[in-house]
């Protein structure tokens, strides 16, 4: 094993500690000036274009999650990057899990194969699956539900309701959950917002069994109980941005490497710009919503 390779086993085991620490809800921040980045999936020199060119000019920087998997194959080596910047800067960067930081998705979209061939031992894997499930779910930021998914259900009597109505029902979440088996937190991960399903709470998703779409009436009903501001997530493959129900549900992805640019969502005092990275590397901002 390389000495670079076994850095990023000692950053795990130095980041686990803090996650310890902070539990399923990473907690509540407030600043002038925040970045989100959504899905990188190994896109290294997206994670240092946001590192190099946007790090300094803003208060905090939020990671929604999924930093492995898929193309590129650089999960190891984008991973390593995030957690060197977080552990310098523990009070600036938050660290969100995503739906591919799991063997459910690890073992099928590359980065199981990926640390075997890097370190030269499937073993070694287990590190990383063990570290994921450390990971927090959730954190508020400027009064916005950060999470990587989406808002999840609860079967009640044969109809799915709002699952969750405050972040104590978060902290309160099995922890550590290594894929997570617990169907409140593998739906913040895995669940989809969805226009025109005004009539009905939750809708079985494409993604597979307990997954779900989500429409306006449990955005509002979350919204309403909570006195949250909206929700900011990623998940989803979209050309840098997309925006759902009224504005209240932004999804950012910040990969280039599938077919869409990679988005970056800058909040100033309130005011939202979307900055675009395209294929060819140029940059591109876009002022207001």
């Amino acid at each position: 094993m390389s000495e670079e390779y076994s850095k990023v086993l000692e950053l795990m085991e130095e980041a686990k500690e803090i996650f310890k620490i902070q539990g399923p809800f990473a907690g509540e921040y407030k600043a002038r000036r925040i970045a989100f980045v959504g899905d990188t999936h190994g896109a290294v020199d997206v994670t240092q274009y946001v590192f190099n060119e946007i790090f300094d000019k803003v208060d905090l920087l939020v990671f929604l999650g999924d930093y492995v998997d898929r193309y590129p194959p650089s999960g190891v080596e984008n991973l390593m990057i995030i957690l060197e910047k977080f552990l310098q800067n523990k009070d600036k960067v938050v660290i969100l899990r995503g739906n591919h930081e799991s063997p459910i998705t690890n073992l099928y979209y590359g980065f199981y194969e990926e640390v075997a061939l890097k370190f030269g031992d499937e073993k070694v894997y287990e590190k990383f699956k063990d570290f994921f499930s450390y990971i927090p779910y959730v954190a508020i930021v400027n009064n916005y539900f950060c999470v990587h998914g989406g808002l999840p259900g609860k079967d009640n009597g044969g109809e799915m309701k709002l699952g969750i109505h405050s972040v104590d029902e978060i902290k309160s979440l099995p922890y550590p959950d290594i894929n997570p088996d617990d169907p409140i937190a593998f739906q913040l991960l895995w669940n989809d917002p969805r226009e025109g399903l005004d009539d009905f709470g939750f809708l079985p998703n494409i993604r597979g069994e307990g997954t779900f779409y989500f429409g306006e009436k449990i955005v509002k009903e979350f919204l309403d109980s909570t006195g949250y501001s909206g929700i900011i997530r990623g998940h989803e493959a979209v050309d840098g941005f997309r925006i759902d129900i009224n504005g209240k549900v932004i999804t950012v992805f910040s990969s280039r490497y599938h077919g869409q640019s990679a988005g970056v969502l800058l909040m100033d005092e309130g005011k939202i710009k979307r900055v675009y990275l395209y294929q060819d590397g140029s940059v591109k901002a876009f002022e207001g919503l």
